[in-house]
């Protein structure tokens, strides 16, 4: 069977289902429009994506009484071609009824006169849903932040014979990158504030997104010209060299190819500079209260990440390899300052959050030896709530996760 043959007989299955509708509906007396030659709408998985295609795109056809299967099994391969119809949307726009020789993208002032690309892979999933390959060469013109494209599916790559089966629309816009991000550091309870600048984010509502280490930052605010975004850290376990991830309508940048060009850090090479952007979570805690008199006892409540992972000693009296929350004045060090007291009776309340007493009129600990006390209470002055995994002194540095100073977590013993 020649091609020619083929077609036809494509041609008159559809036509014998369109036949076949339109005479149940006259079985019941209503009037129905021939459905010869009809195309159906196409959800995409993707209504937008970046200049300079290469992404991936889904299509679903919603079968219709005229139209039962949209996309026909065939000896001849689908084809999804992209027809550029206006940097805007006119509302008369639409594939053509057959398909089209494909033809160089001109431009002229920045606006495309012409465009047809072919997909350079189409894949038929199912009667009603293919998949199918942007065009790599799919640009923005100069003067360009986006521009729309008609989605046209075809039967069969003949300008004779090649039938549209279903339509969608399409839009390119600016691909993202990353310039800087300030600051580049979150404690690990988040609400830190940080601000993204780049080129590229949609100002649309709820259209642009992103993460850090996989997290999803929170309250984003996109400058009115998408060349920078504000955005709120979300609690996190310490951790450092993580990427902040932008998507957007352009597509996705992420912070360790800030230029978005496909190649991490450029490989050093200098005539594309692009050096890496980490961000980095630390082991900060906040406390409440920060301040007491001397001779009290001080329920204090700790706010952090990652506490339902440590093992605190039941009487919380000895060093030992178990977790510890300390007082510490100056700098702690596992070997010369492991603090003055002890913030004992531990209660985990849950990952972000513990409570612990510390009695600051008891005799406090040596410093470096915390199986000896010094006589008298804790002296007035400033110290650092500090939360360490494990109370061994010998324990390896890389083993020992205690909690950074932050102004968040000095304690000040004093009168009222």
């Amino acid at each position: 069977m020649n091609k020619s043959q083929r077609s036809a007989r494509r041609r008159m299955a559809r036509v014998f289902s369109a036949v076949s509708a339109v005479a149940a509906v006259a079985a019941v007396g209503v009037t129905a429009a021939p459905a010869y030659a009809a195309s159906v709408p196409m959800t995409l998985s993707m209504t937008s994506g970046p200049n300079g295609g290469g992404n991936s795109v889904t299509a679903t056809a919603t079968p219709t009484t005229a139209v039962p299967t949209p996309f026909p099994e065939s000896e001849d391969p689908l084809v999804v071609q992209f027809q550029f119809y206006s940097a805007a949307a006119p509302a008369n726009a639409s594939c053509g009824a057959t398909y089209r020789t494909p033809a160089a993208i001109a431009a002229t002032a920045g606006v495309n006169t012409a465009g047809i690309k072919d997909s350079p892979s189409v894949k038929r999933v199912s009667a009603t849903k293919i998949a199918f390959a942007v065009p790599e060469d799919l640009l923005l013109q100069t003067g360009q932040t986006t521009s729309r494209w008609n989605v046209c599916v075809y039967d069969q790559a003949d300008t004779t014979e090649g039938e549209l089966l279903a339509t969608g629309t399409y839009s390119l816009a600016v691909r993202p990158v990353i310039t800087s991000v300030n600051p580049i550091s979150s404690p690990a309870l988040g609400g830190q504030t940080i601000t993204v600048l780049g080129e590229g984010f949609s100002t649309v509502a709820n259209a642009t997104t992103a993460t850090v280490g996989g997290s999803a930052l929170t309250n984003i605010k996109v400058a009115s010209n998408g060349r920078s975004f504000t955005a709120t850290t979300p609690p996190r376990s310490a951790e450092d060299e993580l990427a902040v991830v932008v998507s957007t309508v352009g597509g996705v940048v992420n912070s360790l190819d800030p230029d978005n060009n496909g190649v991490v850090a450029d490989d050093g090479d200098p005539a594309t500079p692009d050096e890496s952007i980490y961000f980095e979570y630390t082991n900060g805690v906040t406390i409440t209260p920060n301040t007491s008199p001397a001779d009290k006892t001080v329920d204090i409540d700790v706010r952090g990440v990652g506490f339902q992972q440590l093992r605190f000693d039941a009487d919380g009296a000895a060093v030992d390899d178990t977790a510890h929350v300390f007082l510490v004045q100056g700098t702690y060090t596992k070997a010369t300052n492991r603090g003055v007291q002890e913030c004992g009776d531990v209660l985990v309340i849950d990952d972000t959050e513990l409570i612990c007493s510390v009695d600051l009129s008891a005799d406090r600990l040596d410093p470096t030896d915390h199986s000896q006390t010094v006589s008298g209470g804790v002296l007035e002055g400033t110290y650092t709530v500090t939360v360490v995994n494990n109370g061994d002194p010998a324990v390896a540095d890389a083993d020992l996760k205690q909690t950074i100073v932050s102004s968040g977590a000095t304690f000040t013993v004093a009168p009222y």
